[in-house]
């Protein structure tokens, strides 16, 4: 058996022991003598439509219903405000939204408001209060206590419940004090619906709640207004943090992080388009980027596939709505999904997908929430990609593509720095020259002396061990930074290139010569190998030494070979 099923059986005993015991003892000693059924039902519709107007206070869902149910103790007594408190708890938990499952929500909300109203009615007993009371002095005070030891019980059961849970409390100062403010907020509504009601009769409920109903619903769409215009706010914040970044990847996996914190997401899925079909190129869930090995799937095929075709977006509620449709990747716990095409230049360049876990989990507005930050995206991985390569022509040979001198000084200082960090234990430098290199050109011409060079660097490329970087340092003459390399390793990587080298035939197009058939030229070359911290302490200093191994080791002792820096 699971642990997660072990804490909802868990829950579900202690709600046995708590909710039907405590309505029955309820029932047994605080059951009214004569109930006014008409006023009873008023009391429960009253109860039921506030629990369903919820309003959020620092974020946080917060239904009002006390005010109802104060009234209706302070008229019935613990066990009708029991009955009440569980029916208008269960509307509150139908339409509040939430990634916990429904019946474990419910066993813990049940007892606990089971365990505060009990303590609620001890508070207002213990200070001599009176049901039925037609006395304002008692009444308020009795009320006052009332609400205020429900307060701290509930507060006082939500701490218990963190720390054997072991999760962090989600409650700030400010819902502190909110509760302990809502005494002085819902109070004076429950005495006004309480005592107006001995006055005018069951039209007290009409005078009283339709105003409140009106002002939370006021309320409420004041906070969605707000809501959007926070949306919209933190939307222009992710745009220009995008903006700053100058890396496709960085852009990407930042626009996909920052989209899921703002939606809410479980899950985030980045198609790449393909015109006729979709590539999954990034996963996101819950926080952290996965490989789930699923590729590619045709345009029309699953969620993804049918936004592709339509080139529409789609919300779906619950998983009732998207199953029979979506792929076999689909998370089990999958229910609300977003699915909007990302495009660019009115060609569909991204599918972006959203998952929650919860239902009703996605709004319509934040369709177009979501259409502004996919312009932006596109925006910012243009501006990336023509970043990335005007560095990277900044940083390479146009005829070899290999990296250029600059880049390779810098990324030498670099790695010594490492080196002087700790952070490697050693670095080799492997120099390379091509022989007799003038004879090439003059015999065959300078564009077949620029083929060599071009596929002397793919071999390079080719035979370079891993986490090595190789560059052209200049004409004929190339560099080979080989970091936790050792110098006897890179001697022997040296003196293996040489050979391949030796035995490569390179295929030109003589302009030079009157045949103009491809030809293979065969070369040498002369290497210098110098290593840090062996030979030298600073950039510069290696450098100079594979210069002189090369020169003075390799092609004044008769070219051909490898030569180690010797001190």
């Amino acid at each position: 058996m699971s642990q997660k099923r072990d804490h909802i059986l868990i829950y579900f005993f202690c709600w046995l022991l708590i909710v039907p015991s405590g309505l029955y003892l309820a029932w047994a000693n605080f059951s009214p003598q004569s109930f006014d059924w008409l006023r009873l039902i008023l009391y429960t519709v009253m109860a039921l439509l506030t629990s369903s107007f919820i309003v959020k206070f620092n974020g946080k869902p917060i239904s009002l219903t006390m005010w109802v149910t104060m009234a209706v103790f302070l008229e019935y007594g613990l066990f009708v405000e029991m009955f009440i408190s569980q029916l208008a708890l269960f509307a509150t938990l139908t339409v509040q939204k939430s990634s916990l499952p429904f019946i474990k929500r419910y066993f813990i909300n049940s007892s606990m408001v089971m365990i505060t109203s009990a303590v609620a009615a001890f508070g207002f007993y213990f200070i001599g209060g009176d049901i039925g009371t037609s006395h304002f002095g008692i009444a308020l005070v009795s009320l006052a206590v009332y609400r205020l030891f429900y307060t701290v019980a509930n507060l006082s059961i939500l701490k218990i419940y963190f720390k054997y849970s072991r999760s962090s409390s989600v409650f700030t100062l400010r819902d502190i004090a909110f509760e302990y403010g809502s005494v002085v907020l819902l109070l004076p509504i429950s005495l006004t619906l309480y005592f107006l009601l001995e006055v005018i009769g069951e039209s007290a409920f009409a005078l009283i709640g339709i105003p409140y109903l009106a002002t939370v619903t006021i309320i409420r769409q004041y906070s969605k207004s707000e809501r959007v215009n926070s949306d919209l706010k933190r939307a222009g914040e992710i745009g220009n943090e995008l903006a700053g970044i100058s890396n496709v990847q960085q852009v990407r996996d930042q626009f996909i992080q920052k989209v899921s914190v703002l939606f809410q997401s479980d899950h985030v899925y980045l198609f790449k388009s393909h015109g006729q079909w979709l590539e999954q190129v990034r996963v996101l869930e819950d926080d952290r980027f996965i490989d789930n090995g699923f590729e590619s799937f045709q345009i029309g095929q699953g969620i993804a596939g049918s936004v592709l075709s339509k080139t529409e977006p789609v919300i779906y509620r619950r998983r009732s709505e998207w199953e029979d449709i979506a792929l076999h990747f689909a998370p089990l716990d999958l229910e609300s999904i977003l699915c909007v095409p990302i495009s660019h230049q009115d060609e569909v360049e991204f599918i972006l997908l959203l998952g929650s876990r919860r239902r009703k989990a996605f709004k319509e507005y934040q369709l177009k929430i979501l259409d502004l930050l996919g312009s932006y995206f596109i925006v910012s991985l243009d501006k990336a990609r023509y970043m990335q390569e005007a560095l990277a022509k900044s940083e390479k040979c146009a005829l070899t593509k290999l990296y250029n001198y600059k880049y390779l000084e810098d990324k030498l200082s670099g790695d010594m720095d490492k080196l002087d960090r700790g952070d490697l234990r050693s670095l080799s430098l492997v120099m390379v020259d091509i022989d007799h290199f003038k004879q090439v050109n003059d015999t065959y011409g300078h564009q077949s002396g620029n083929d060599i060079l071009a596929s002397f660097a793919q071999l390079l490329e080719q035979v370079k061990p891993e986490g090595a970087t190789v560059g052209r340092y200049g004409g004929e003459e190339f560099l080979v930074l080989l970091p936790n390399k050792q110098k006897d390793e890179a001697y022997l990587f040296a003196e293996a290139l040489r050979q391949q080298i030796k035995a490569t035939p390179f295929a030109i197009s003589p302009d030079l010569i009157e045949d103009k058939r491809q030809v293979d030229v065969f070369i040498t070359s002369s290497i210098g190998v110098s290593a840090a911290p062996d030979d030298a302490d600073e950039a510069m200093t290696l450098l100079r030494n594979a210069d002189r191994a090369l020169y003075i080791g390799a092609k004044q002792a008769g070219r051909d070979r490898v030569a180690q820096y010797v001190r």
